[in-house]
């Protein structure tokens, strides 16, 4: 009996390091494969690569009842970030939505990276797409524009690099925002003759630039449904690039967008589908942002219709969202084990399912207390 389970175990082991050899060199064609294609057209599919060497079988059409694209842009620095809010659009979608992702990447961004990323969709959605792209433009024209880099205006290259029967993308922050509901509501929303549809931005909605500029509605970036279709007949990154140095204060890629967008040519998405929570304790402080917010402009609006009661403060606001689909805040806080907690509640399920824990964790602490 010792003799048989002995062999036994040895069967096991040796084959269980044969599926580790035969995996390792999947792993390591799919990236020379990566790499070979994404040198030469500055942008990949990962799924068709896939597809080449058989590594995965395409879903059945009956399969797919709708379609979404999302995009980010990065750069080897927020990576785990990306992830994180990755894991979120995954985890939470319906399982007939097949999910596009469309990353927007700075020219040094590594082969290894994507393939970290796309790990994800094995673990999590098989029913989705990575699609990669090298930001040639922001490398070259917005160097030096946005503190944290140049995927920041990135944002907006990106549409113009998209298949042209891509008509619409949701752009999204990586870290601070995380999604809880099927996004095709939110994706298919009729933008009418509107380039952008998104959410306030609170802070800087009453700022001198708003003034100076004569903007009725600001839209914070970091949450926004963009009318691809629009912005390339409008040669909208080109107008982007050419007005970079105009002086602008806060955040210098959303300031831009938003003096560069006619102001009847975006609005707010209806609030049912997110919203912003402060992190700021002080009441009396609560209740000036709450006003310079305006919320209530925002709630009133013939686009935002979705509340049994109108709220009275932001604690109100938040108590009565009611199945918002996705949560977007600000992550300064957070990192320091500060802010809502039950954002920090959902990140960590989502750190937990996107298998980053130990990473994550390491480099903000504040997302795991």
């Amino acid at each position: 009996i010792g003799l048989i389970i002995l062999n036994l175990i040895i069967y096991i082991t040796l084959n269980i390091n044969y599926l580790n050899i035969i995996s390792h060199k999947k792993n390591i064609i799919l990236i020379n494969s990566i790499r070979d294609v994404y040198n030469i057209y500055y942008k990949v599919n990962i799924n068709d690569i896939e597809k080449k060497f058989n590594i995965k079988k395409e879903p059945k059409g009956n399969e797919i009842k709708s379609t979404i694209n999302i995009g980010f842009t990065l750069d080897n620095n927020y990576v785990l970030e990306t992830m994180l809010t990755v894991a979120s659009i995954l985890a939470s979608q319906e399982k007939t939505t097949k999910i596009n992702l469309h990353f927007g990447v700075t020219n040094n961004f590594q082969i290894e990276n994507m393939i970290k990323m796309y790990e994800l969709r094995n673990k999590i959605n098989n029913l989705s797409e990575f699609n990669f792209y090298y930001l040639k433009d922001s490398n070259l024209k917005m160097k030096n524009f946005h503190p944290k880099g140049e995927a920041c205006p990135g944002k907006f290259e990106l549409p113009i690099l998209l298949p042209d029967n891509i008509e619409r993308l949701i752009i999204f922050d990586a870290g601070d925002l995380l999604v809880l509901r099927d996004l095709t509501e939110l994706y298919n929303y009729d933008m009418e003759e509107y380039w952008a549809l998104g959410t306030p931005e609170p802070i800087l909605i009453y700022s001198f630039m708003t003034v100076k500029y004569n903007m009725t509605k600001y839209l914070n970036i970091g949450s926004i449904l963009l009318n691809v279709k629009k912005l390339k007949q409008n040669d909208f990154w080109n107008i982007y690039t050419q007005n970079r140095n105009i002086t602008l204060e806060g955040q210098p890629d959303q300031t831009l967008f938003n003096i560069l967008i006619p102001d009847d040519k975006k609005n707010y998405l209806p609030f049912k589908f997110g919203g912003f929570s402060l992190f700021i304790n002080d009441k009396n402080y609560d209740s000036l942002m709450f006003e310079a917010f305006r919320f209530k402009e925002w709630l009133n609006s013939n686009l935002s219709i979705t509340l049994p009661e109108k709220p009275n403060s932001e604690k109100e606001i938040i108590m009565q969202l009611y199945a918002p689909k996705f949560f977007h805040q600000f992550s300064g806080k957070w990192e320091k084990g500060e802010g809502l907690s039950i954002y920090r509640y959902l990140a960590k399920y989502f750190i937990l399912i996107a298998g980053i824990e130990n990473e994550l964790c390491l480099k903000k602490p504040g997302y795991c207390i």
